[in-house]
C-alpha cells in the first residue's frame, strides 16, 4: 500500500500478514515526509526509465539473438582467445653477445688442453688455393678461382673470436674481411716550416685477407630481462628459449630437419620442415645459448656469398651486412593462454632479421709516433644488434571492464540496427513502425488551450468525461491526449 500517514489503520484481514505500519516498507515513512518544498516526495524521488516494447515476431527476434550472438563470440574471442584481459609491459634488460672460434667437443677455449676446429682452406670456396691466379690490380691477396667466378676470392687467415669479434653497445660486430695497410708519415707535412702538403700518410703496403671459416663460429647470448611494473626477473639461464627459422629455402629447410625443431615457439610439436623454431646449443656445464654463425645467417635468409646490393660487384663476405636480433620474452600466448603460476615464469624466442643491402665496416688505426708509422685496420663484417622485445602481462581489471562495456555497447547498436532494419527495410515495417514508434497528440492546441481559464478547462475536461482533479497544467495534458480540437 501506499506510504501515508493512516497506513496504521489497515487490518490483517485486508489479506497482509501485519499492520502496514509495521512492515519494512512502511519504516521509510518516518524518515521521509509526504511533502518537501512543495513537492510529492514519491514525484521528487522518482525513478525514469525505458519502456519496452515487445514485438512477437520471430523474424525480428531471431534477427537481433543472432547478431547478440556473434556480438557476445566476437568480446570472448577478443577477451579470452586473444587475452585482451591481460595488460602487456614492455621488456627491459641487459645483453651479452661473445664470439669464439670452433673448437673441438665445445671445450674451455681458456684450456691449453682445447684444440681449435677451423676447416682447412682448401674446403673454403671463397679462399685463394692451388688453380686460382693473383689480381694484383686488386690488391696483394686478391685472386680469381675457376670454380667462383662471380666474385673474387681473398687469401684467408685463422684468427680467434677475440681477434674479429667487437663488442658493440647491445651488439657485436663479427669481422669476415681485414684489410691491413701499413701507413708512413711524410715528414714535409709535419714541423714549423711545412706550409703545404699534397700527402699526409703514404701506404707502404697493404694485404686484404677473409676470416677463414667465420661461418663456423660460435655467438654466445647471455641476456636478463625484468619489469618492474609488475616484479617480474628473470635469467635466460634458467629459461628454455628457441630460435624462429622462418624462411622456405634449401638451408632452411635442412636447419628444421635438425633433430628438437618444433612447429611453434610455445607448445610446438615436432617437425622436419621449415618454417620452424630449433634449440641452441649449450656450452659444457652450463645453460647459456651458443647458435653457430651460420645458423644465425640461415634464420635471416642471408649467404654471405651472395651479392651485397645491386652494383656492389661483392659479396656480402666482402662488403658486410647488419642484423638485428630480437629476443622476444612473453608470458601469455594467444589462443593458447596466461601461464603467470606455471614452474617456468616465462620464456623467450630469437627473431633474426637482415638489412640485405646495408654494408658495414670498422677502422681501427695503430700508430707508433716514434718511428712516424701506423697501421691501418679496416674490417668489414656482420654487424649483429641485439635487443629485448615481446610483453610481460599481468591480469588487468580496467581491461575486463572495458570489454564488458564494449559488449553492452555492441548490443545497444545491435537493438538500434534491428529497429531501423525492422521499421525501414522489411516487408512489414509499416506495421513494426505502428507498434515500436508511439506518435503523440497534436500539441499545437496547446496555444489555443491556454487562453482558457481554470474554471473552462475543467469544464471541458468534464464534457469529455476526464478527470477534472489536478492543476491547470494536467487538465491541459488531459485534454491534448484525448485529441481535442474544438476552437
Amino acid at each position: 500500500g501506499p506510504c501515508c500517514p493512516h497506513c496504521a489503520l489497515l487490518l490483517p484481514s485486508a489479506g497482509l500478514a501485519e499492520p502496514l505500519s509495521r512492515r519494512p516498507e512502511s519504516a521509510m515513512c518516518r524518515w521521509f515526509p509526504e511533502r518537501m518544498c512543495g513537492w510529492d516526495v514519491d514525484d521528487l524521488f522518482a525513478y525514469t526509465t525505458n519502456r519496452s516494447v515487445q514485438v512477437r515476431d520471430r523474424r525480428l527476434g531471431v534477427t537481433y539473438r543472432l547478431f547478440l550472438l556473434m556480438a557476445f563470440l566476437y568480446i570472448l574471442y577478443g577477451t579470452i582467445w586473444e587475452l585482451a584481459y591481460l595488460d602487456p609491459h614492455d621488456v627491459d634488460g641487459t645483453i651479452r653477445l661473445k664470439l669464439q672460434q670452433p673448437v673441438i667437443n665445445r671445450c674451455d677455449v681458456d684450456s691449453n688442453s682445447c684444440e681449435d676446429a677451423f676447416p682447412a682452406i682448401t674446403d673454403l670456396k671463397y679462399c685463394c688455393r692451388d688453380g686460382c691466379e693473383p689480381v694484383h690490380a686488386k690488391g696483394k691477396g686478391a685472386c680469381s678461382c675457376p670454380f667462383r667466378t662471380q666474385f673474387l676470392n681473398y687469401e684467408c687467415g685463422f684468427y680467434d673470436g677475440d681477434s674479429v669479434g667487437v663488442p658493440q653497445n647491445g651488439g657485436i660486430f663479427m669481422a669476415t674481411r681485414m684489410r691491413t695497410q701499413s701507413e708512413v708519415l711524410n715528414t714535409s707535412c709535419t714541423g714549423p716550416t711545412a706550409m703545404r702538403c699534397s700527402k699526409l700518410w703514404t701506404v707502404a703496403s697493404s694485404s686484404t685477407v677473409f676470416v677463414a671459416g667465420i661461418d663456423e663460429f660460435t655467438l654466445l647470448v647471455d641476456h636478463a630481462a625484468q619489469v618492474t611494473e609488475v616484479g617480474f626477473a628473470a635469467e635466460a639461464r634458467f629459461l628454455r628459449g628457441l630460435l624462429h627459422v622462418p624462411g622456405r629455402g634449401p638451408a632452411q629447410q635442412a636447419l628444421c630437419a635438425t633433430p628438437g625443431a618444433v612447429d611453434a615457439y610455445f607448445g610446438g610439436k615436432p617437425t622436419s620442415s621449415a618454417p620452424c623454431f630449433v634449440q641452441p646449443m649449450h656450452p659444457r656445464n652450463s645453460a647459456l645459448d651458443v647458435f653457430a654463425v651460420k645458423t644465425l645467417l640461415v634464420a635471416a635468409g642471408v649467404d654471405l656469398d651472395s651479392e651485397s646490393f645491386p652494383g656492389s660487384e661483392q659479396s656480402i663476405r666482402y662488403e658486410g651486412i647488419t642484423m638485428y636480433m630480437d629476443i622476444r620474452y612473453y608470458n601469455a600466448v594467444p589462443r593458447r593462454g596466461w601461464f603467470p603460476g606455471h614452474m617456468v615464469p616465462a620464456s623467450y624466442y630469437y627473431e633474426v632479421t637482415a638489412m640485405q643491402q646495408n654494408a658495414y665496416g670498422q677502422h681501427q688505426v695503430v700508430s707508433d709516433p716514434h718511428k712516424q708509422t701506423r697501421t691501418v685496420i679496416a674490417m668489414h663484417g656482420i654487424l649483429i644488434q641485439a635487443g629485448l622485445g615481446g610483453s610481460i602481462s599481468s591480469s588487468d581489471r580496467n581491461r575486463v571492464l572495458q570489454q564488458l562495456s564494449a559488449f553492452f555497447s555492441l548490443c545497444v547498436t545491435i537493438s538500434l540496427a534491428v529497429n531501423c532494419f525492422a521499421t525501414h527495410c522489411m516487408p512489414y515495417r509499416h506495421y513494426y513502425r505502428s507498434a515500436l514508434v508511439k506518435q503523440t497528440a497534436d500539441f499545437s492546441v496547446v496555444e489555443h488551450l491556454e487562453q482558457n481559464s481554470f474554471h473552462q478547462l475543467r469544464e471541458l475536461c468534464q464534457r469529455r468525461n476526464l478527470n477534472v482533479a489536478g492543476s491547470r497544467r494536467e487538465l491541459i495534458s488531459r485534454l491534448v491526449a484525448d485529441d481535442y480540437h474544438e476552437f
